[in-house]
């Protein structure tokens, strides 16, 4: 038996145990309203085609999650959104995109949300219709390189000594 979007969503919220959330949706996502209410997790909802304004009102929260949002936005505002999303209110965005629902002139490229540090959570399709889910996590976006260690260092004895 496969995965469904919202069992994936569900998994992923169970993961991070958020203590509030804030939901970018111009509807209702029953999936998070429902964990929030099992889990005592407070719920901010914005439900409108330009959430700009809204967001100055909102605090930090433990995550955000984007979805039925970005298919209606261009893509420098979809970009300016998830960014200011990552930057400002929480550590960790969730973003729900399904390409097909999106105009054609709207649609994000196929690594849109990997220039943002966003990382693939799982890709859905069922009668015609695609689904993705992406995250970025402050804690872990930048995964260590094995070669990033002193050893590859041209100074090992200055390794962690020094920044610039």
């Amino acid at each position: 038996m496969t995965e469904s979007p919202q069992e994936r969503l569900a998994a992923i919220l169970d993961s991070h145990q958020p203590k509030s959330i804030l939901a970018v949706s111009l509807n209702p996502i029953p999936v998070v309203s429902q964990w929030c209410k099992d889990h005592d997790c407070e719920l901010i909802e914005i439900q409108s085609p330009t959430p700009f304004e809204a967001l100055e009102d909102i605090q930090r929260v433990d995550m955000a999650i984007v979805a039925d949002q970005l298919e209606y936005m261009t893509h420098r505002d979809g970009q300016s959104l998830m960014g200011l999303l990552r930057n400002l209110h929480t550590d960790s965005v969730v973003a729900v995109y399904q390409p097909t629902l999106a105009p054609q002139t709207l649609r994000w490229p196929s690594n849109g949300f990997l220039a943002l540090g966003c990382r693939e959570q799982g890709h859905f399709s069922q009668e015609g219709r695609k689904l993705d889910i992406y995250s970025y996590d402050l804690d872990n976006y930048n995964f260590e390189r094995s070669w990033n260690n002193s050893k590859f260092w041209a100074n090992p004895e200055n390794w962690g000594r020094y920044w610039w």
